[in-house]
Protein backbone atom coordinates (compact mmCIF):
# COMPACT_ATOMS: atom_id res chain seq x y z
CA UNK A 1 0.00 0.00 0.00
CA UNK A 2 1.32 3.47 -1.04
CA UNK A 3 2.02 6.35 1.37
CA UNK A 4 -0.67 8.35 0.08
CA UNK A 5 -3.09 5.58 -0.02
CA UNK A 6 -2.27 5.12 3.62
CA UNK A 7 -3.22 8.54 4.03
CA UNK A 8 -6.41 8.25 2.40
CA UNK A 9 -7.58 5.35 4.76
CA UNK A 10 -6.31 7.51 7.30
CA UNK A 11 -8.73 10.42 6.72
CA UNK A 12 -11.61 7.45 6.19
CA UNK A 13 -10.45 6.38 9.65
CA UNK A 14 -11.08 9.95 11.36
CA UNK A 15 -14.08 10.81 9.18
CA UNK A 16 -15.57 7.22 10.90
CA UNK A 17 -14.93 8.23 14.62
CA UNK A 18 -16.13 11.35 13.72
CA UNK A 19 -19.36 10.05 12.48
CA UNK A 20 -19.71 7.59 15.46
CA UNK A 21 -18.88 10.54 17.75
CA UNK A 22 -21.53 12.54 16.24
CA UNK A 23 -24.13 10.19 16.15
CA UNK A 24 -23.57 8.74 19.65
CA UNK A 25 -24.13 12.31 20.57
CA UNK A 26 -27.38 12.76 18.51
CA UNK A 27 -28.93 9.42 20.10
CA UNK A 28 -28.39 10.33 24.11
CA UNK A 29 -28.45 14.33 23.77
CA UNK A 30 -29.41 14.13 27.37
CA UNK A 31 -26.11 12.78 28.40
CA UNK A 32 -24.34 14.02 31.40
CA UNK A 33 -21.62 16.47 31.40
CA UNK A 34 -19.53 13.50 32.85
CA UNK A 35 -20.64 11.13 29.96
CA UNK A 36 -20.04 13.73 27.24
CA UNK A 37 -16.74 15.16 28.90
CA UNK A 38 -15.85 11.05 28.61
CA UNK A 39 -17.08 10.83 24.88
CA UNK A 40 -15.84 13.92 24.08
CA UNK A 41 -12.15 12.92 25.24
CA UNK A 42 -12.04 9.73 23.45
CA UNK A 43 -12.85 11.28 20.18
CA UNK A 44 -10.36 13.74 20.40
CA UNK A 45 -7.87 11.93 21.06
CA UNK A 46 -8.49 9.84 18.55
CA UNK A 47 -8.57 12.25 16.01
CA UNK A 48 -5.60 14.01 17.33
CA UNK A 49 -3.77 10.38 17.21
CA UNK A 50 -4.90 10.08 13.38
CA UNK A 51 -3.84 13.57 12.60
CA UNK A 52 -0.42 12.95 14.06
CA UNK A 53 -0.20 9.76 12.02
CA UNK A 54 -0.84 11.97 8.98
CA UNK A 55 1.81 14.28 9.65
CA UNK A 56 4.18 12.27 10.05
CA UNK A 57 3.01 10.44 6.94
CA UNK A 58 3.98 13.44 4.79
CA UNK A 59 6.80 15.08 7.34
CA UNK A 60 8.72 15.86 4.21
CA UNK A 61 5.97 18.54 3.66
CA UNK A 62 7.09 20.90 6.76
CA UNK A 63 4.54 23.43 6.58
CA UNK A 64 0.99 21.23 6.14
CA UNK A 65 2.87 18.47 8.72
CA UNK A 66 3.39 20.87 11.24
CA UNK A 67 0.03 22.42 11.20
CA UNK A 68 -1.42 18.24 11.00
CA UNK A 69 0.65 17.83 14.23
CA UNK A 70 -0.36 21.08 15.99
CA UNK A 71 -3.65 20.20 15.41
CA UNK A 72 -3.60 16.36 16.65
CA UNK A 73 -1.38 17.66 19.35
CA UNK A 74 -3.75 19.97 20.69
CA UNK A 75 -6.63 17.06 20.23
CA UNK A 76 -4.03 14.69 22.29
CA UNK A 77 -3.68 17.08 24.96
CA UNK A 78 -7.58 18.16 24.98
CA UNK A 79 -9.08 14.29 24.95
CA UNK A 80 -7.02 13.24 28.37
CA UNK A 81 -7.68 16.40 30.03
CA UNK A 82 -11.16 16.22 29.22
CA UNK A 83 -11.25 12.51 30.12
CA UNK A 84 -9.51 12.56 33.40
CA UNK A 85 -10.77 15.57 35.02
CA UNK A 86 -15.08 14.47 34.02
CA UNK A 87 -15.93 16.43 36.82
CA UNK A 88 -15.44 19.97 34.70
CA UNK A 89 -18.65 22.29 34.63
CA UNK A 90 -20.06 22.39 31.28
CA UNK A 91 -18.67 25.80 30.92
CA UNK A 92 -15.44 24.38 31.07
CA UNK A 93 -16.35 21.85 28.47
CA UNK A 94 -17.65 24.02 26.01
CA UNK A 95 -14.60 26.54 26.57
CA UNK A 96 -11.95 23.05 25.65
CA UNK A 97 -14.31 21.99 22.88
CA UNK A 98 -14.77 25.31 21.52
CA UNK A 99 -10.90 26.24 21.56
CA UNK A 100 -10.80 22.32 19.85
CA UNK A 101 -13.05 22.95 17.29
CA UNK A 102 -11.64 26.83 16.63
CA UNK A 103 -8.08 25.86 16.64
CA UNK A 104 -8.38 22.43 14.72
CA UNK A 105 -10.62 24.03 12.20
CA UNK A 106 -8.11 26.91 11.21
CA UNK A 107 -5.24 24.49 10.92
CA UNK A 108 -6.94 22.46 9.15
CA UNK A 109 -8.06 25.19 6.73
CA UNK A 110 -4.21 26.04 6.09
CA UNK A 111 -3.62 22.55 4.85
CA UNK A 112 -6.32 22.27 3.29
CA UNK A 113 -4.77 24.69 1.02
CA UNK A 114 -2.20 22.46 -0.35
CA UNK A 115 -4.45 19.31 -1.20
CA UNK A 116 -6.19 17.90 -4.12
CA UNK A 117 -9.82 17.46 -3.40
CA UNK A 118 -9.66 20.27 -0.87
CA UNK A 119 -12.79 21.31 -1.07
CA UNK A 120 -14.32 18.87 0.89
CA UNK A 121 -11.60 19.60 3.40
CA UNK A 122 -11.91 23.18 3.54
CA UNK A 123 -15.59 22.66 4.26
CA UNK A 124 -15.13 20.60 7.35
CA UNK A 125 -12.75 23.85 8.42
CA UNK A 126 -15.39 25.88 8.15
CA UNK A 127 -17.99 23.35 10.32
CA UNK A 128 -15.18 22.89 12.69
CA UNK A 129 -14.63 26.49 13.21
CA UNK A 130 -18.28 27.18 13.03
CA UNK A 131 -18.95 24.98 15.71
CA UNK A 132 -16.41 26.33 17.99
CA UNK A 133 -17.82 29.62 17.69
CA UNK A 134 -21.55 28.72 18.00
CA UNK A 135 -20.04 27.22 21.60
CA UNK A 136 -18.12 30.55 22.84
CA UNK A 137 -21.36 32.36 21.60
CA UNK A 138 -23.78 30.35 24.11
CA UNK A 139 -21.53 28.45 26.66
CA UNK A 140 -24.45 28.77 29.34
CA UNK A 141 -26.83 27.00 26.71
CA UNK A 142 -26.23 23.59 28.82
CA UNK A 143 -25.21 19.88 28.16
CA UNK A 144 -28.02 19.03 25.81
CA UNK A 145 -27.19 21.75 23.63
CA UNK A 146 -23.36 21.42 24.09
CA UNK A 147 -24.13 17.47 22.79
CA UNK A 148 -26.30 18.83 20.11
CA UNK A 149 -23.56 21.13 18.69
CA UNK A 150 -20.85 18.39 18.82
CA UNK A 151 -22.86 15.77 17.47
CA UNK A 152 -23.71 17.99 14.91
CA UNK A 153 -20.23 19.46 13.80
CA UNK A 154 -19.11 15.97 13.88
CA UNK A 155 -21.12 14.49 11.76
CA UNK A 156 -21.35 17.01 9.06
CA UNK A 157 -17.33 17.65 9.28
CA UNK A 158 -16.85 13.21 9.42
CA UNK A 159 -19.23 13.12 6.21
CA UNK A 160 -16.83 16.09 4.60
CA UNK A 161 -13.80 13.52 5.68
CA UNK A 162 -14.98 10.76 4.06
CA UNK A 163 -16.10 11.74 0.96
CA UNK A 164 -12.70 13.70 0.58
CA UNK A 165 -10.92 9.91 1.46
CA UNK A 166 -13.36 8.29 -1.50
CA UNK A 167 -12.83 11.12 -3.96
CA UNK A 168 -8.72 10.55 -3.26
CA UNK A 169 -9.60 6.94 -3.57
CA UNK A 170 -11.07 7.75 -6.55
CA UNK A 171 -8.40 9.39 -8.11
CA UNK A 172 -5.19 6.90 -6.71
CA UNK A 173 -7.32 4.36 -8.29
CA UNK A 174 -7.72 5.61 -11.70
CA UNK A 175 -4.25 7.55 -12.14
CA UNK A 176 -2.33 5.82 -9.95
CA UNK A 177 -0.72 6.87 -7.22
CA UNK A 178 0.49 10.54 -7.01
CA UNK A 179 1.30 12.81 -4.09
CA UNK A 180 -0.99 14.55 -1.62
CA UNK A 181 0.00 18.04 -2.48
CA UNK A 182 -0.32 20.56 -5.89
CA UNK A 183 2.81 20.52 -7.78
CA UNK A 184 5.47 22.63 -6.90
CA UNK A 185 4.24 25.44 -9.66
CA UNK A 186 1.25 26.16 -7.85
CA UNK A 187 -0.97 24.73 -10.66
CA UNK A 188 -3.94 22.21 -9.85
CA UNK A 189 -3.37 18.40 -10.76
CA UNK A 190 -6.27 17.98 -13.62
CA UNK A 191 -9.19 15.51 -12.65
Amino acid sequence: MTEEMKSVWLLGARGVSAVVFGALTLLWPQLTVLALAWVFGAYALVDGAMLIATAWRHRHERRPAAACAAAGALGVVAGPVTALWPGLTALALVVMAGAWAIVTGCLELWVATRMRHARWLRASAVVSVAAGVLLWLRPDAGAVAIALVLGVYALIAGGLWLIAAWREYRTLAEHGSRSWTRPASGARVAH
